[in-house]
């Protein structure tokens, strides 16, 4: 059934402190709460529930304003919903008139609520940061037409891959999975796996790779021999099972120069990156491709490229992208020496650094300078918005995340502008209060 209301509160409530009376009205988060347009929320995921049978589904402001919250201030779902009781700021943002002393969802909540949304309704949540902020007339529209645009990596929440981690883990899930089906397998190699497992580790951190490399032969041996014992008394497996089957054969079956190898198990559309950092050589989960307004830095675009392309083949998909985010066409784009070769046939302007600026007008050489601002925006998303790591399961979890990760940066620069504003503000009554005490009492002489 479609969400209940936060206006059919309980009659109890009338016997409470409204927040109204006693939380300060000029708070940056309810300045903001109350130019936020909900009611297109209502709208936007009106389709993900059924209108005509079951329990009503939890209230999306509640759900909207929590999600905001998460990753305006990197929260995970247990600790959200703990701040979310302590802080009645974050409640009257979320819709609550009167205090509230239990978390009004699980966490379980959340997870359900994000995969039934998905990402495609959730880029809402973006658009409204952006249309607020036009609203409030922090951005123009012809700022939004300029972009800057990059990549990153969202790693995933997997361990560094190696063979004997996988070997011994495949092994593990198949005796399981067997034991669970009633299987009965000639031999499991659990205990001898894990011995076998741990001293590869030893001898690569010995430098004794003679004997790693005879460790992993076998690791590779006995899973041939249980993935051969299982198609021999399971001919039929059910769907999951054969699922595990098709990973534990790809990866009995890949060589280590092989592209397109598997890296985990629970998570294997995760793709190996490599970004050329002298600190990290390479990185385990999904390109993401990103635009920023080239002179406010505010996110305009994000998406998940699955498989890791070229940056330069990224391009095209990014600007449409930022196209349907804004509503507005693109006139130029900013990018990196990355996206030379990038085929781009559209009606944008592409700018490249390091290219050619003879011709060029004073206005876009500042704008080519301006490229480079990217750079630190990514590192915010990933250190302030939970975009360093994506905890969310598969490539809609890497979307899910993404998008919500923008989401929450221009939250955060909204309620900074909020702030700053209310700063100036009592800065001007103090230095006028202040002009008018001290004529008061030093009136200036006649002549």
């Amino acid at each position: 059934m479609k969400p209940c209301s936060r206006t059919d509160a309980p009659q109890l409530d009338l016997f409470k402190a409204q927040f109204s009376q006693i939380l300060n009205p000029e708070h940056p988060l309810l300045l903001l709460a109350e130019k936020i347009d909900w009611k297109r929320f209502d709208t936007a995921l009106a389709d993900c529930f059924c209108p005509d049978f079951g329990a009503p589904a939890l209230p999306t402001r509640l759900m909207v304003g929590l999600m905001y919250l998460k990753h305006a201030f990197n929260e995970s779902d247990e600790s959200l919903l703990d701040r979310w009781v302590e802080n009645p700021y974050w409640q009257a943002f979320c819709g609550f008139t009167t205090m509230q002393h239990e978390p009004p969802i699980h966490p379980t909540s959340l997870v359900k609520w994000r995969q039934r949304a998905g990402a495609e309704r959730l880029v809402n949540l973006l658009q409204e940061t952006i249309a607020l902020a036009l609203r409030e007339k922090e951005i123009t529209p012809q700022e939004l037409q300029q972009v800057n645009v990059d990549t990153t990596v969202q790693e995933k929440n997997i361990t560094h891959p190696t063979d004997s981690k996988l070997l011994h883990k495949a092994l593990e899930k198949l005796a399981a999975a067997a034991r669970e089906r009633g299987i009965t397998l000639r031999q499991s190699y659990r205990r001898k796996a894990k011995t076998a497992a741990m001293m590869a580790g030893r001898y690569a951190h010995a430098k004794q790779f003679k004997r790693m490399r005879r460790e992993l032969r076998k690791l590779k041996t006995w899973l041939g021999r249980v993935l051969r014992d299982v198609g021999r008394k399971l001919p039929c497996p059910d769907e999951a099972f054969q699922k595990l089957l098709a990973l534990c054969q790809r990866l009995h079956a890949q060589q280590p120069t092989d592209k397109g190898k598997l890296y985990s198990l629970h998570e294997p559309e995760v793709v190996c990156i490599s970004k050329g950092k002298a600190h990290k050589r390479y990185e385990f989960g999904q390109k993401v491709s990103l635009a920023t307004s080239n002179r406010g830095n505010w996110i305009v675009g994000v998406q998940v490229c699955a498989g890791g392309p070229y940056d330069g083949h990224t391009l095209s998909s990014t600007l449409e992208n930022v196209e349907a985010t804004t509503g507005l066409s693109v006139q130029a784009a900013y990018m990196d020496k990355g996206y030379r070769g990038h085929g781009y046939t559209g009606s944008a302007t592409i700018h490249i650094a390091g290219s050619s600026s003879r011709h060029l007008t004073r206005t876009i050489k500042k704008r080519r300078k301006r490229r480079s601002a990217i750079e630190p925006k990514i590192g915010h998303l990933k250190q302030d918005h939970r975009m360093g790591r994506c905890f969310l399961r598969g490539l809609h979890g890497d979307a899910i995340n993404a998008v919500l990760a923008a989401a929450g940066s221009n939250l955060r620069k909204l309620l900074g502008r909020l702030f700053f504003a209310l700063f100036l503000w009592l800065c001007r009554e103090l230095t006028s209060r202040f002009s008018v005490r001290f004529l008061l009492r030093h009136p200036p002489r006649l002549a």
